[in-house]
């Protein structure tokens, strides 16, 4: 897992709900962190990476790499997704929403 170097985070330490440590590395789109969009989805890759995005992401966007302390400063309700499994995805469709769960698609299920 990689981690980027240590900073300070603006919560309590305490209140860290992620297994993960603060300085894992995640990734990000230009507009959920440059323009202050909302996080309306996340995703917990199999490999352990998180993806916090605005939403819909488009070609226009540049992915950018972000510590998993910062996502969770900018966005407090990400911290309700810390258990969410590997390979799981999660949805709102506003930051007033509550998020929406789903399980990896089965790669080898016949309709």
């Amino acid at each position: 897992m990689d981690t980027v170097e240590k900073h300070p985070h603006r919560f309590d330490p305490s209140s860290w709900p992620f297994a993960d440590p603060d300085n894992t590395v995640a990734y990000t789109t230009s507009r959920a962190l440059r323009d202050g969009e909302p996080i309306l989805f996340v995703s917990h890759d199999q490999d352990g990476d998180w993806q916090f995005l605005c939403g819909d992401v488009t070609e226009a966007d540049e992915c950018l790499l972000i510590c998993l302390g910062c996502a969770y400063e900018r966005d407090r309700t990400i911290g309700e997704l810390a258990d969410l499994p590997r390979g799981w995805q999660a949805w709102r469709d506003s930051v007033d929403a509550p998020w929406e769960r789903c399980p990896p698609e089965d790669e080898g299920a016949v309709d």
